[in-house]
């Protein structure tokens, strides 16, 4: 018999010192940029901002509103090119949006890999409002909110 793992789980309740950490290093630097015919408010931490300026390949950062078995939505980071549209913030930043629909319902497969599926050009209008991003210990940490 196995445990629930809440921070696993669809239904994770976030860590309360990740979000004390959030508050410390709130965003400094603020762009928005028009996704779909919507203002986006991004949000990037000092953090970021230096490790941004360190590598010469532009990031982009790339919203997911990711529809399964249930909506999650996810945030991704890429340092190589990419295959979908972006919108360019600044020489360093690009973001995009995009709403996919995976090809199977399987809670297990989901939870584990976020099997591949097709762009959603319905949900194309369910553009977030506010995106933040972060780099902590090593890694892109990002989130969005409508």
């Amino acid at each position: 018999m196995s445990f629930l793992n809440l921070q696993a789980s669809y239904f994770a309740i976030e860590n309360p010192l990740r979000l004390v950490g959030r508050w410390v290093n709130r965003p400094r630097h603020h762009a928005t940029v028009r996704i779909n015919q919507r203002e986006v408010e991004l949000g990037w931490s000092e953090r970021a901002e230096v490790e941004m300026r360190r590598s010469d390949r532009t990031l982009v950062v790339e919203l997911q509103l990711y529809f399964s078995c249930v909506v999650k939505k996810r945030v991704s980071f890429h340092r190589q090119p990419v295959d979908f549209e972006t919108v360019r913030v600044n020489h360093r930043l690009q973001l995009a949006f995009r709403p996919i629909a995976s090809a199977i319902c399987d809670p297990r497969e989901f939870a584990e890999s976020y099997p591949a599926g097709r762009e959603l050009t319905a949900a194309a209008r369910m553009v977030p409002r506010k995106v933040q991003i972060d780099y902590r210990q090593g890694h892109w940490e990002g989130h969005f909110q409508y």
